[in-house]
């Protein structure tokens, strides 16, 4: 997995046919008639500013989906698990629609999102995902839209209206709740095993980092604590799957992700341990770990789920609403 796509899901999210025949699968599982592509009445269009130039570009919002895929997920997963993604690409712009309709951002001049990565879903543009896969651009491509196709108007919904698409890489053996990781009580974002993610290589990191250096870090990202040298100026409390519940700096109480942040931890999975003049860390998980994993949908997709099937798992209670129901 390259490293942009591990950026993109570890700082994102952290916060609108035709007859077919049916065939059967390897596994005898019937599978769903493929859906027409839109005809150019039926496409819709999106705009994004790009915050550097100021210029806004209008893309096909099936493109712009696929260019999505390309930045998120790994071109080489399974595809009903590029399927499940897909389908919280649309689920995301279905709720980027309904929050500009109700409050327009005078800042996005128009568009629907930007370019900032801190604030909004990564995509690549046409340009950067030619230089990034060369020359599997187009078979790439290829793959992907015809899977955005066949997930053609599904959105994920709970009761109604579409959830908190929130994903991860990898999660550390079990997802965290919204309510954990956000303070915001979400009731299809609860904490679900995922164990099959402790096979992924990016399960767990350990590094080093010299007591100074980690002392100077944490002064910058949090100035207003007191720096006493008679102090432990960092204290972490895990939960019984290693996830911080209290962080503190010098005595004073931190968020989990400003602390992430502060340090670069890749998830909020994350243990220290004090050797003379370093600290040690050891981090499991990729992301805030909240909502899909990737990897572990990767994996649910090899034992044979389908999109629909991982999406009901990771988002307890939702359903994927079809423009046709």
């Amino acid at each position: 997995m390259k490293d942009i796509i591990k950026i993109s899901v570890v700082f994102t999210v952290f916060a609108a046919l035709i007859p077919a025949i049916v065939f059967l699968s390897a596994k005898g599982r019937a599978a769903q008639p493929a859906k027409a592509e839109p005809s150019p009445s039926e496409k819709v269009y999106i705009k994004v500013l790009d915050e550097k130039s100021g210029k806004v570009t209008e893309y096909e919002e099936t493109d712009f989906t696929v260019l999505s895929l390309m930045a998120q997920i790994p071109s080489g997963y399974e595809d009903e698990a590029i399927k499940a993604q897909a389908v919280l690409i649309r689920t995301y712009l279905a709720r980027r629609k309904a929050a500009e309709k109700s409050s327009p951002d005078k800042a996005l001049k128009g568009a629907l999102l930007s370019t900032d990565r801190s604030k909004y879903q990564t995509f690549f543009t046409e340009k950067q995902a030619k230089k990034y896969f060369g020359s599997d651009y187009e078979a790439v491509y290829e793959k992907l839209y015809a899977l955005v196709i066949d997930t053609e108007g599904e959105t994920l919904t709970y009761k109604g209206e579409p959830v908190v698409p929130a994903y991860h890489a990898v999660s550390c053996g079990v997802t965290r709740s919204a309510e954990d990781a956000w303070g915001e009580d979400i009731p299809y974002l609860t904490s679900v095993k995922s164990e099959a993610d402790k096979n992924s290589p990016d399960y767990e990191t350990t590094f080093s980092i010299p007591v100074d250096e980690l002392r100077q870090k944490l002064i910058k990202a949090f100035p207003d604590a007191d720096f006493d040298d008679s102090k432990t100026f960092l204290e972490l409390e895990n939960d019984k799957n290693g996830i911080i519940t209290k962080a503190k700096v010098c005595g004073k109480e931190v968020g989990s992700g400003e602390l992430c942040r502060a340090l670069e931890l890749s998830s909020p999975c994350a243990a220290v341990k004090f050797s003379g003049s370093k600290a040690v860390f050891t981090v499991r998980g990729l992301g805030h770990l909240v909502g899909l994993s990737l990897y572990g949908a990767n994996e649910m997709a090899k034992g044979g789920k389908t999109h629909r099937e991982i999406l009901e798992y990771y988002f307890k209670g939702a359903k994927i609403t079809d423009r046709t129901s």
